[in-house]
């Protein structure tokens, strides 16, 4: 099983706080309807005890604000716990950020979606082992299983998944090397959010 949280590429950071409440309001009423459904959180007896699944948005400066590493467990977040993206070169394995904490260690995932589709404002990355073993019943897009999350590997596998337009119009792909893991994306946090509690709640419906 590979580890949540371990970063994997390298970080060239400022240490500042880089959003205010206004921009995180959609964000936090989503990670609390994910978190409440299991989605995002901590488990110590899941995945090793380390924190899992992220969320982020596209800034109208073409930046990204994403959940800091390691913040699943804490039951409210605030302009401290995120992270901006301000710069990365999945050629390098190199991001640029900005905050008072690290970026997730799934920025370069959320980065291939975005740079996938102008019109993606927002992507969540949740953990949910119906939909996962679902996947394939599901018709979900799926990575390469030997494509491990994190790395520049996985951010190339993602663009060649959303090359294809039906798997784009999907909005969400399951992670094939990465247990449980499922990417959802839209133009509204609603749409992104719903498209995830949907598949939940039918998954689950048909176990």
């Amino acid at each position: 099983m590979i580890l949540e949280g371990i970063i994997k590429f390298q970080v060239r950071h400022e240490t500042c706080v880089c959003c205010r409440d206004s921009d995180i309001e959609e964000l936090t009423k989503w990670r609390n309807s994910l978190k409440a459904a299991g989605l995002v959180g901590q488990d110590a007896t899941k995945y090793g005890g380390f924190g899992f699944g992220n969320l982020s948005k596209r800034m109208p400066d073409g930046t990204f604000l994403i959940t800091a590493s390691q913040t699943g467990h804490l039951e409210k977040l605030t302009p401290e716990d995120y992270v901006k993206i301000i710069a990365s070169d999945p050629a390098q394995n190199l991001v640029c950020s900005q905050g008072i904490q690290r970026p997730s260690s799934e920025t370069l995932t959320h980065l291939a979606v975005y740079g996938s589709n102008p019109r993606v404002r927002f992507v969540f990355h949740v953990h949910s082992h119906e939909i996962w073993m679902a996947r394939d019943d599901l018709g979900l897009p799926t990575t390469n299983p030997a494509v491990e999350c994190g790395t520049p590997e996985m951010f190339y596998e993602v663009q060649r998944l959303l090359k294809d337009c039906c798997n784009q119009q999907k909005g969400v792909l399951a992670m094939g090397g990465h247990t449980d893991g499922i990417l959802a994306w839209g133009e509204t946090a609603d749409e992104t959010g719903f498209s995830l509690l949907l598949l939940l709640r039918h998954t689950t419906l048909q176990s």
